[in-house]
């Protein structure tokens, strides 16, 4: 059981994805990726003296120190981000793969995905069913589709996210049993460019991976059925997205 805060039916898990997308082309200009959005540097100081109005110009070390900051955390995003979904798809999969890594953020996601898998199990096999995986072969861009599909309400949370590895981890599941293992690295490349793109501002605001663990703390058992109740929903959301992808 996994807790998280009282949220509406759409802000949670969700395994019922609108599977017609998946059957359109990835050229597709409805499921273009939404611009980044760079945060605004500190406008220059402005001052008044002796009726004199202006600007202190900005100290070259000053603006290259902020951009720097800016690119550090950016980086460090991306880094763990991609770390820690490589490593749990790896493991979630029995492939071999880093033991290191944020071992809290990794042990949390374990706990809520298997507590996704076995609730929603049948929802999530009767997704890859219809997907027909076994005539795209290597080809996973299907995935980036379905998130971009998932989000296209412009409501973002951790469980929608949640939901979201665990399609993935249900698709590496699929293709690394019919020996194909390569997939797993790529569905996690995929589900990784797409939240560093289209929820990268999120994650930030969101206290990024930590923001996930503490989302998914179970204090006490009205949290963990409060979470479950908001994952019956968050499921729904991902299987209604689904459906448009194959319809």
């Amino acid at each position: 059981m996994f807790t998280g805060s009282k949220v509406s039916n759409d802000n949670g898990f969700w395994p019922c994805i609108g599977i017609a997308a998946l059957n359109v082309n990835n050229s597709s200009s409805r499921f273009n990726s939404k611009p980044l959005v760079m945060p605004e540097l500190k406008t220059q100081n402005q001052f008044t003296g002796n009726g004199v109005q202006g600007s202190v110009p900005s100290s070259p070390e000053t603006d290259c120190e902020e951009t720097d900051a800016y690119s550090s955390i950016y980086t460090a995003l991306e880094m763990d981000t991609r770390d820690i979904i490589d490593i749990f798809l790896k493991s979630f999969t029995g492939l071999p793969h880093s033991k290191n890594g944020k071992k809290q953020v990794l042990a949390t996601m374990k706990r809520v995905v298997d507590s996704l898998e076995v609730k929603h199990e049948k929802a999530y096999k009767g997704m890859i069913a219809r997907l027909n995986l076994e005539q795209k072969g290597e080809d996973v861009s299907f995935v980036k589709i379905v998130a971009t599909e998932l989000f296209s309400d412009g409501i973002t949370n951790w469980g929608r996210i949640a939901s979201l590895l665990t399609f993935g981890a249900m698709v590496c599941k699929h293709q690394n049993d019919r020996g194909l293992g390569k997939c797993v690295s790529l569905v996690g490349e995929e589900i990784s460019s797409y939240l560093l793109t289209d929820q990268r501002d999120w994650l930030l605001k969101n206290k990024a991976w930590d923001g996930f663990v503490e989302f998914f703390r179970v204090p006490d058992t009205e949290a963990a059925v409060r979470n479950t109740l908001m994952a019956i929903g968050s499921v729904a959301t991902f299987g209604a997205a689904l459906a448009y992808l194959i319809r």
